[in-house]
């Protein structure tokens, strides 16, 4: 019975190894890849991120699914998000359509990044690539110092102030649609984001109907291990925007 339990244990841990080996080469590689996409693709981010230029043409003439650019300062977080034909296209797809266990930073099909609300995904990787590092958002120390992210478009950069975190199921309604600006579905989605908000001090604090203009950003990624249904939430709205 020992020698049997010894063979399986031994089995597992080469499977695991292996599983280990091949993704770190898909980080290796992921990495590199992005980081050439910067240097091809984007402006210096200088002082004011809100001057940073994203070529949208360079980047549309490698994939014509990248719809837009987010970058968290003093994060890894400086990716494009892409839009495909399905919802979940580049959950396990690079931006060259290629297969990686990293996916993609990816919208809901049909996105256009002008209503209220957007929702953007990626995956919670152990290397801190693509959304790995929001869970660092848990630490009220690590959102004071990174309280801004920023969305590019081709029409627009946008600065948004982190407003809410918290952590969710899949199944909670408010990953059940993306609504026009102003709308009565808009401001129950600002109210509710509110009301789930972690850290209370940090939420909206005049009257919601006072922001139902202006847009939101949700990030989204799972939350704990694999195949858990927990989803972390990092809500930002957009506070100065800047148009191209």
């Amino acid at each position: 019975m020992r020698k049997v339990i010894a063979s399986v244990l031994l089995i597992v841990s080469i499977v695991f190894l292996y599983k280990g080996f091949v993704e770190f080469r898909y980080i290796i590689s992921n990495k590199a890849n992005y980081q050439s996409l910067r240097e091809v693709a984007t402006g210096d981010i200088g002082s004011n991120p809100m001057d940073r230029v994203i070529d949208f043409e360079k980047l549309q003439s490698i994939n014509e699914d990248i719809k837009a650019w987010i970058y968290i300062p003093g994060t890894k977080v400086d990716y494009p998000i892409l839009v495909g034909e399905t919802d979940e296209e580049y959950l396990y797809k690079d931006m060259n359509r290629a297969y990686t266990p990293l996916g993609s930073l990816f919208s809901f099909s049909g996105t256009n990044f002008t209503k209220g609300n957007t929702f953007i995904f990626g995956h919670n990787m152990a290397s801190s690539q693509m959304f790995g590092e929001l869970r660092k958002y848990i630490d009220k120390d690590f959102l004071k110092e990174h309280r801004y992210l920023y969305v590019y478009t081709e029409r627009k950069a946008m600065k948004c102030d982190i407003f809410s975190i918290f952590v969710t199921n899949e199944n909670d309604e408010i990953f059940n649609g993306e609504y026009e600006l102003g709308t009565v579905e808009y401001v129950s989605l600002l109210e509710e984001l509110n009301k789930k908000n972690k850290y209370s001090e940090y939420s909206l604090e005049e009257s919601i109907i006072n922001y139902s203009t202006k847009q939101i950003f949700n990030l989204i990624t799972c939350y704990g291990a694999e195949g858990t249904t927990e989803r972390l939430v990092v809500n930002g709205i957009v506070a100065e925007e800047k148009i191209r």
